[in-house]
């Protein structure tokens, strides 16, 4: 899975799920990241402002909680 995050206020704009079938070929983290960027960019009325994206493993986020990435370090943070 990818995030899509606003590079200055850590603000996650997208997420990006990806799903591999069996026999089928398992993309790399980068592509991950330009095909999550890539979608964000066609979206109807597209988030303005510099973006980023981020790698997570699939069970990484939690029902019911809310996220940013810390832009220092680009790591996922619970957003209180």
């Amino acid at each position: 899975m990818g995030v899509v995050y606003d590079a200055v206020t850590g603000q996650i704009q997208h997420l990006h799920r990806v799903v591999t079938f069996v026999g089928g070929r398992e993309p790399s983290e980068d592509e991950i990241a330009a095909d999550a960027l890539r979608a964000v960019s066609k979206l109807r009325r597209p988030h303005q402002g510099d973006r980023h994206a981020l790698h997570l493993d699939t069970d990484t986020l939690e029902p019911n909680r809310k996220y940013r990435v810390d832009p220092a370090t680009k790591v996922l943070v619970t957003d209180s």
